[in-house]
């Protein structure tokens, strides 16, 4: 009984050490595996890279289940890790970590596209390979994926932030999907540039500064430019394209358009034979699949304004002026001198009466006239702006009488009481300039001390030597702090005065003559009408009509 006891008790000893030790080693175990797996994970985290190449022969998943095998290495960026996976960026798909090897993360940036996906997937049930350039990369087993852009043979798909042709079969089916809420471009602007040049003396010709100032306008608004290849896409159908794009052409391609075209950053396209178009300036945008023999297009003149280009950009459909209306549209310029009023003495035939000032100021303002500053009459000469067709430009010479603070102070508050604009043509040698300073009087060049007759009886600056005109103009320029005009004296100009002028970069320069300008006048030659102490309202009706 004794000897059976004692056994009992060794075999509970015994089951007990058992159990101790198997204890002992659960627990061991699940360190071990706890170490082994913690160690496993550090591998992984230590071989992920937001950019990897996945290994020839990799297989794809889609969660947990095998979707596909690539048969060439291809590049990947990665988002996050999942066990022993790695999740490609903005996708639902995975690979294997020990199918992929670390690249260079900057090779992986993509450049972003100007495409927009149609919102169309193209699905099979079946295995469907997928190519880049003619070679076969991936194997799927099955395929739901959204259309990038069709040809006749071929669809193009998006699949893992890349594209891949897939060849179209009875088997593949296009099925509606909302693979984005970008809107695509209804209509893309092609705008036609013949010439860009620094200097222009043809209607088709464009400034580079004015080149320069539409296409940073057009940018500030959204726009941005393509590529030959891209328009050929758009325009067979075969891609949808993001909204606000434009087509740059030229005719004419050099080293000035390869250097614009590298300065703004933008595509400027040369028209290219191999792609047989045949453009039309219709002054209307082009549509995707456009009859390629008749493409529709804006052409730039010398004399479209920002404000047309941009409407063009905007695919409105415009009426562009014709050469001939170019040439037909004037500003009358007006050329005053002194103002005097009721009491006052002034003995020349340009003095005149402030009464009749006002009178004309009130004609202008009441019938909606438009008094151009002197740079939005710059702008108008070089083509740069359009302008309303009731437009004149008032100019005043000198700064005698009534014109200053200092001597009658008739011509600022005039201006201001009828916020009309106006600009003075100041000897700037002769009064001080801030005398004349007002929210609507422009201050430009008459010389700084040449208002003389001279000893060749053509005014002193063109009796004077050019060292001595150009000297004295320069001081002129330093005062008012521009060279945008000049006016000549006595309207009197010689092949010297004028080389000085264009000399000292002036836009412009001033004489008379009693006709209107227009664009096709010598900007250093603009005809003004004097205005005389005889004038009647109804003559001067008759001059700004």
């Amino acid at each position: 009984m004794k000897e059976k006891k004692n056994k009992r008790k060794k075999l509970k000893k015994k089951s007990l050490v058992i159990v101790l030790i198997l204890l002992i080693l659960i627990v061991a175990s699940f360190f071990l595996l706890k170490l082994i797996n913690k160690t496993k994970e550090k591998e992984i985290k230590k071989h992920f890279s937001k950019v990897v190449s996945l290994k020839k022969e990799s297989n794809i998943y889609y969660k947990s289940k095998k979707i596909g095998i690539n048969h060439e290495s291809i590049k990947l960026s990665l988002e996050s890790i999942k066990g022993k996976y790695y999740k490609i960026k903005n996708t639902d798909y995975y690979v294997y970590y020990k199918d992929t090897k670390k690249e260079n993360e900057n090779e992986s940036e993509k450049v972003t596209s100007n495409y927009v996906v149609f919102n169309k997937n193209i699905k099979s049930n079946k295995k469907v390979d997928l190519y880049k350039d003619n070679k076969k990369i991936i194997t799927l087993n099955n395929i739901n994926s959204p259309i990038e852009s069709i040809d006749t043979e071929n669809y193009y798909i998006s699949f893992l932030n890349d594209t891949y042709k897939v060849k179209k079969d009875k088997s593949i089916k296009e099925i509606k999907s909302n693979n984005t809420k970008d809107k695509a471009a209804d209509t893309i602007s092609v705008l036609f540039y013949e010439f860009i040049s620094d200097s222009c003396n043809d209607y088709n010709c464009t400034t580079t500064e004015n080149f320069k100032n539409t296409i940073n306008k057009l940018k500030e608004n959204g726009y941005y430019t393509l590529t030959n290849e891209e328009f050929k896409n758009y325009v067979s159908g075969q891609k949808n394209l993001k909204e606000k794009a434009i087509l740059i052409n030229t005719a004419n391609y050099d080293d000035n358009i390869n250097n614009l075209s590298k300065e703004l950053e933008i595509n400027i396209e040369k028209l290219e034979e191999k792609y047989n178009y045949r453009f039309i300036s219709t002054y209307k945008p082009v549509k995707s699949n456009s009859d390629t023999k008749r493409i529709n297009r804006y052409q730039i003149k010398n004399y479209t304004s920002v404000e047309d280009v941009l409407k063009m950009a905007n695919g409105e459909e415009l009426k562009q002026s014709t050469d001939n209306e170019i040439n037909r549209q004037s500003v009358p310029v007006l050329n005053y001198h002194f103002f005097y009023a009721d009491g006052e003495k002034c003995g020349e035939a340009i003095c005149l009466n402030v009464s009749k000032f006002r009178e004309h100021l009130e004609y202008l303002k009441n019938n909606n006239f438009k008094t151009l500053t002197m740079e939005e009459f710059k702008k108008w000469m070089y083509g740069e702006i359009e302008i309303p067709s009731k437009s004149v430009l008032i100019t005043v010479d000198d700064g005698a009488m009534g014109t200053g603070k200092h001597n009658g102070n008739k011509l600022n508050p005039l201006l201001e009481e009828y916020e009309l604009n106006a600009t003075l043509f100041l000897i700037t040698g002769w009064w001080d300039i801030e005398n004349y300073r007002g929210n609507y009087l422009d201050i430009q060049s008459h010389t700084n001390d040449m208002h003389q007759y001279g000893t060749c009886g053509r005014g002193q600056i063109n009796c004077y030597s050019y060292e001595e005109a150009k000297a004295d103009v320069q001081k002129s320029i330093d005062i008012i702090g521009n060279d945008d005009s000049f006016c000549f004296p006595f309207y009197m100009t010689s092949e010297r005065s004028l080389k000085v002028i264009k000399d000292l970069g002036f836009k412009l320069s001033f004489i008379g003559g009693n006709i209107s300008a227009k664009r096709t006048n010598d900007k250093w030659l603009i005809p003004r009408y004097p205005i005389t102490s005889d004038i009647t309202l109804n003559q001067f009706i008759d001059i700004v009509n």
